[in-house]
């Protein structure tokens, strides 16, 4: 799915014939449903990778394996399925675990393979185990905790399919000649996550708080809802995913740190219907996303203070979200069809915001 073909090599069937790759794809031998391939692993100790877009990697300084979906195993279809995997390792022994390996709608399968995380919690529906170096500021204990319980909350509250029973956190090392900034992407039960600050910043530890708070909320909500094969357009994707991050960091955030909140996430709104950034996107502006994470995630606010229906431990958009099955038979890129069923939940109310963040150039909000 979307990935690199030959970022493996030597895809050979169970009986020993090939596979023959053809510059795109591995074209599998008649009736071969069992193979083995080569990956190989980039060591991200002192070159870094982007944690946006993964690769394949090791790491020896926090001994864990990194293998995303798009550069490390093959799939046969879109549909997804359960995956016998099997690692063998020094002296002999080996694990054997099956996999719910995930649609095209849903998150990437990203696999972290390490028996040493450098911090894990738990609660009674969730596990998080930390790899990598996190950064090393007094306050991320605390963020660590924060997440779990709002990754279990939404786990509850929001996920109508399975989700995952534990995710990793993984931090990777950023490329010496990245930029300062953050970067971060979510995978079905791991999201990889880099920060570089600027120098001589005297509110750099405020923004990283911010940042790394919301990111990581952001993130998490793709890996939980995702888990139920939710085909979501992007600008429902990225949009809710925002609304839940900011609203979760307002609960954590010092009160000082709202105003990097609100500069980062919320103030720098940029206005643009959103099924009209939704067509620009997919045409391949991936610019337009900045209009899902703040100009959709503030319709998103307006949705929720509308609405009627009795809330769940997240609020009423979320009880909504889990009592229609993710959306499940609504168009979303139809601004009458979502105003339609928005409207039988908020008194009528809903219909006008709905045109007016989707498909209005000039209303006023």
């Amino acid at each position: 799915r979307n990935g690199d073909g030959a970022a493996v090599s030597k895809v050979i069937c169970a009986d020993g014939r090939a596979a023959a790759f053809d510059g795109l794809s591995w074209v599998a031998p008649p009736d071969c449903r069992e193979f083995t391939w080569n990956v190989a692993l980039e060591g991200i100790d002192h070159a870094g990778i982007d944690a946006s877009l993964p690769v394949a990697s090791y790491s020896l300084n926090h001994r864990y394996w990194l293998l995303p979906e798009r550069g490390a195993f093959l799939r046969a279809a879109n549909s997804g399925g359960m995956v016998k995997t099997t690692l063998r390792l020094k002296g002999g022994r080996t694990i054997v675990t099956n996999l719910m390996f995930p649609s095209a709608d849903q998150p990437p399968y990203y696999a972290v393979i390490g028996s040493e995380p450098q911090q894990e919690y738990s609660s009674s529906e969730l596990r998080l185990r930390v790899f990598g170096k996190p950064p090393q500021y007094p306050w991320m204990n605390a963020l660590h905790n924060d997440v779990l319980a709002r990754w279990a909350l939404w786990r509850r509250d929001l996920s109508s399919g399975k989700a995952p029973a534990v995710i990793d956190w993984v931090w990777v090392e950023v490329p010496p000649d990245a930029a300062p900034g953050y970067s971060a992407s979510a995978g079905s039960e791991a999201i990889i996550s880099q920060i570089k600050l600027r120098p001589g910043d005297p509110d750099a530890e405020a923004k990283a708080r911010v940042v790394i708070g919301t990111s990581a909320a952001h993130e998490g909500f793709h890996t939980i809802t995702g888990a139920a094969g939710q085909a979501w357009p992007a600008w429902v994707n990225e949009s809710l995913a925002n609304h839940y991050a900011i609203t979760a960091a307002q609960a954590f955030l010092e009160p000082e740190d709202q105003k990097w909140l609100n500069v980062f996430y919320i103030a720098r709104e940029v206005r643009t219907p959103l099924l009209n950034a939704q067509s620009r996107y997919t045409a391949g502006d991936g610019d337009q996303a900045q209009v899902f994470y703040t100009y959709g995630a503030r319709f998103w606010r307006e949705i929720e203070r509308i609405l009627t229906i009795e809330p769940n431990g997240s609020g009423r958009l979320a009880a909504l979200i889990a009592a229609s099955n993710n959306f499940s038979d609504i168009d979303l890129n139809s601004a009458n069809e979502l105003a339609s069923f928005l409207d039988l939940h908020s008194d009528g109310k809903a219909g006008p915001i709905v045109r007016c963040f989707l498909i209005d150039e000039t209303c006023a909000v």
